[in-house]
């Protein structure tokens, strides 16, 4: 046998070739979802982890002030004429000393180690006052764009690692900010948002009229009839929650969750049209960092395209944080009533999440 011969017989033949071609494909086709599947799963746990850690610094906030923070902050009288939070944080550029318009993650930065935010804060004036440019204050003191700044652990990785310009900057509070957006929200309640007159209304304490709508003309459990039983962890505006306020138990109430982040227009991951635009930014109060239970939109509970509604990047669910620290996601095929139950703290309707 000649040395050609023997080179012939070492090569692959263009069918050779070919099979193992055609096979090395259909592994890779095989091994690319349990790839995708994988870093998803790393994607949710790290997201399981950083509402986590939510709870942790607001059971800390708690252990140390007796009460979990406020979920919306103002200084102005809550009416009967209601408050609109935008106005409050100047969304149409007015800074107003004294003025808030505030969220609960802004009171719990210290315990989320931010301390160096939280101290770049400006408190003698509102949201948008901080996302301004460095400004001083009368006592000399220097701030720099608090709001507009990122606080670490409140992006779910599952979604983005930040604020996409220009594609998120419209559900911010102003369309300049490049940063400051979050992810996770805390629970108002199974309530319905009053938006008459284009406004969001804070309580004045009466079970008639409020941040949210107590009627029940969206949701309904049929043995509730006041806006009381309604009311989640963070709920009321200018009002703290304490751990025995929380009479369903703690763990049987939701506090933090994953929020629905769509631009305005167009339809949603679920091919379902978007009704409004949610509201992005950690440092503002009302519907940027709450969720409602008891919204039935779309025959969906969540990712159903009304702001109001918790949602997630994650298939089949969102995951939610429970008041006893824990987190568990919840399928979006769960009960409608046990997920609106669980969004109220002191309803005394017995609801069991499945397993």
């Amino acid at each position: 046998m000649n040395s050609l011969e023997r080179a012939r017989r070492r090569a692959f033949t263009l069918v050779e070739l070919l099979v193992v071609i055609t096979i090395i494909g259909i592994l890779i086709a095989l091994l690319l979802p349990a790839v995708q599947a994988a870093r998803e799963a790393a994607r949710r746990m790290t997201c399981s982890n950083q509402l986590r850690q939510l709870g942790l610094a607001l059971h800390n906030y708690a252990q140390t002030n007796q009460v979990f923070p406020m979920g919306t902050v103002c200084n102005s009288s809550a009416g009967t004429n209601g408050y609109d939070v935008w106005t409050e944080a100047g969304a149409g550029g007015t800074v107003t000393a004294g003025s808030q318009g505030t969220s609960w993650i802004l009171r719990i930065l210290p315990y989320l180690d931010q301390g160096p935010l939280a101290q770049n804060w400006d408190i003698t004036t509102n949201v948008a006052g901080n996302a301004q440019a460095t400004h001083t204050d009368a006592a000399g003191h220097t701030f720099t764009q608090a709001a507009t700044a990122d606080a670490s652990g409140l992006y779910c990785p599952s979604r983005r690692t930040g604020l996409a310009v220009p594609a998120d900057a419209a559900m911010c509070l102003s369309s300049t900010w490049t940063a400051g957006g979050t992810d996770y929200g805390g629970c108002a309640g199974r309530v319905e948002w009053d938006t008459s007159a284009g406004i969001h209304r804070a309580p004045n304490g009466s079970a008639t009229s409020g941040f949210y709508s107590p009627t029940s003309t969206t949701y309904h459990i049929a043995s509730d009839s006041s806006a009381s039983l309604r009311w989640g962890i963070f709920g009321q505006v200018n009002l703290s929650t304490s751990f025995g306020t929380v009479r369903d138990g703690t763990s049987n109430t939701f506090m933090t969750g994953e929020l629905q982040r769509f631009a305005s227009g167009g339809t949603d991951n679920n091919n379902l049209p978007i009704v409004d635009v949610s509201h992005d930014g950690w440092a503002v109060g009302g519907d940027a960092t709450l969720f409602s239970t008891g919204i039935l939109n779309n025959n969906k509970l969540m990712n159903n395209g009304h702001f109001a509604s918790p949602g997630s990047a994650h298939a089949g669910g969102a995951q939610f944080g429970l008041g006893d620290g824990s987190v568990r996601f919840v399928s979006d095929g769960t009960n409608q009533d046990v997920f609106a139950l669980f969004g109220s703290m002191a309803d005394g309707i017995s609801a069991q999440l499945p397993n």
